[in-house]
């Protein structure tokens, strides 16, 4: 298993500081964001500087960076704002494609204007999956003409929430530059909370050929709600999860979720401490 690690969990730090630590811990990749160089996460533009300089920190310390985020809601309603993050993801696909990095992770929105990381009770409805289809439309042409592929995470807060739901989001457009970013933690409702295990099973067998990359959070899963927690101290079956995924996935598996005073409490709960 080739582990990875949220670069934002070492935001306190220097870029290459930061990819010393995540190095130093056995980590082979990262989930990138430009926020470690002190950018926004969509910035409007990046000097050819910048990224010569996170490529070089990169090969120094050995770490890949595996996605980079280019995250925003995809449901936005402000058209200027919408303009402006189509604008900035833009630049993020084309820093990709210059850094070799062959995937950008998108969120599928919610109409929840203050925090698309919340629910909406329109959410599951034709009228979001118009404002998507428009979003993913525009996004895709971008992606394509980069050669970089965008990875959707299924989350229960956002348009997209289940297995179903992606297969036929990626049906719609019927392209192989855009697939899955699986996270069991994102998966599992609270209908699961008795057998979470089943739910992780039966949506990795439902979603292995369109799955890119993938996740590993934990959260507390109780019948009234779910709570992320640190990987380990949560209720995520997550050694059961990691065995079915790399059955037919050897990508970058990237941990997030958690603070860096965490880290190794989850490779230990993980059994990857000797193996790192």
């Amino acid at each position: 298993m080739k582990f990875g690690i949220f670069s934002k969990v070492f935001l306190k730090y220097p870029l290459d500081d930061a990819l010393k630590k995540i190095a130093g811990l056995g980590f082979e990749s990262i989930q990138f964001n430009f926020a470690n160089v002190g950018l926004p996460s969509l910035p409007q533009s990046v000097e050819k500087h910048i990224l010569e300089n996170i490529k070089d920190s990169c090969e120094k310390n050995g770490v890949d960076i595996a996605v980079i985020s280019g995250t925003f809601n995809t449901l936005e309603l402000d058209e200027t704002k919408r303009k402006e993050n189509l604008a900035g993801f833009e630049t993020v696909v084309k820093s990709a494609k210059m850094l070799g990095v062959p995937f950008v992770s998108i969120s599928t929105g919610s109409f929840n204007q203050e925090d698309f990381w919340s629910p909406h009770p329109d959410n599951h409805t034709e009228k979001a999956w118009v404002v998507l289809s428009k979003s993913i439309e525009v996004m895709l042409k971008v992606a394509e003409e980069s050669n970089v592929t965008i990875v959707f995470e299924p989350e229960q807060a956002n348009v997209v929430s289940s297995a179903e739901d992606s297969l036929r989001l990626i049906n719609l457009f019927d392209s192989k530059h855009l697939r899955v970013l699986y996270d069991p933690a994102n998966i599992v409702t609270i209908k699961d909370a008795d057998n979470q295990l089943e739910k992780i099973e039966r949506t990795l067998e439902q979603l292995k050929d369109v799955i890119s990359l993938a996740h590993c959070k934990d959260a507390l899963v109780t019948d009234k709600e779910i709570k992320f927690a640190p990987v380990g101290k949560g209720t995520i079956p997550l050694v059961e999860y990691l065995r079915k995924l790399t059955k037919f996935y050897d990508g970058p598996i990237i941990m997030h979720g958690l603070e860096e005073e965490d880290i190794e409490y989850g490779l230990e709960n993980l059994g990857l401490m000797e193996e790192k």
